[in-house]
């Protein structure tokens, strides 16, 4: 028997897909490119893998899995980015909870340290200055 290897995103994708989810809603920041790649893939090879709908805000991420659950009775997902896009979602939550609409939530995390371990912070961001001072 031949061995498949799939990555996380890719597993996570074909889960949501047999979960009958349709959409997921999602504001992504530097937190969800194994997902886009595994979403892109998934699509240039004929794999059936839910639509990613991007939005603007998490409130209307989370807003349009709510209104897709009371107009079909589907669960879907949302994406938002790190601490803050957790925090934008927050009231959007509050509203979900206090309706008993499921939706299936997904926040993506910060480095653990700034240093010395694998996948930390190890380069100083450098688009403030840039922006500040014109210089690349």
């Amino acid at each position: 028997m031949a061995s498949i290897t799939l990555s996380a995103a890719e597993l996570l994708l074909h889960r949501l897909q047999a979960l009958d989810v349709a959409y997921i809603f999602i504001n992504s920041g530097t937190d969800y490119p194994p997902v886009i790649e595994a979403w892109a893939k998934a699509r240039a090879t004929g794999q059936k893998v839910p639509e990613l709908v991007i939005c603007p805000h998490e409130n209307a991420a989370i807003g349009m899995a709510h209104g897709y659950y009371l107009g079909t009775g589907k669960v879907q997902a949302v994406m938002v980015h790190t601490n803050v896009g957790l925090a934008n979602a927050a009231c959007g939550v509050i509203n979900l909870a206090n309706s008993n609409i499921p939706v299936l939530i997904f926040g993506g995390r910060t480095p653990i340290s700034e240093h010395s371990h694998f996948g930390c912070r190890n380069t100083p961001i450098g688009y403030g200055r840039r922006c500040a001072t014109g210089r690349r």
